[in-house]
């Protein structure tokens, strides 16, 4: 299940900050539809475009799932 702060600290590493609300609405999920949904959610996906000058895609979620996993084994 994902973790509020290791999803915030996530985005945060991609330039994406989330809210408290929104890191913790998703918490509890399997980690790639935490991030999924996240990256669904029309303000996060702005913010996500505003930094990387696109829309996340499929290659994005893949990359922020291996940074979570990554993540997850440190936070333990």
């Amino acid at each position: 299940m994902a973790k509020a702060h290791l999803l915030a600290a996530l985005f945060a590493r991609f330039g994406v900050s989330l809210t408290p609300e929104e890191a913790r609405a998703e918490d509890g999920n399997p980690p790639r539809d935490a991030i999924t949904m996240l990256l669904a959610n029309r303000e996060i996906a702005a913010r996500f475009d505003a930094a990387h000058g696109r829309p996340p895609n499929d290659d994005d979620i893949e990359e922020l799932l291996d940074i979570y996993l990554v993540l997850k084994s440190r936070d333990t």
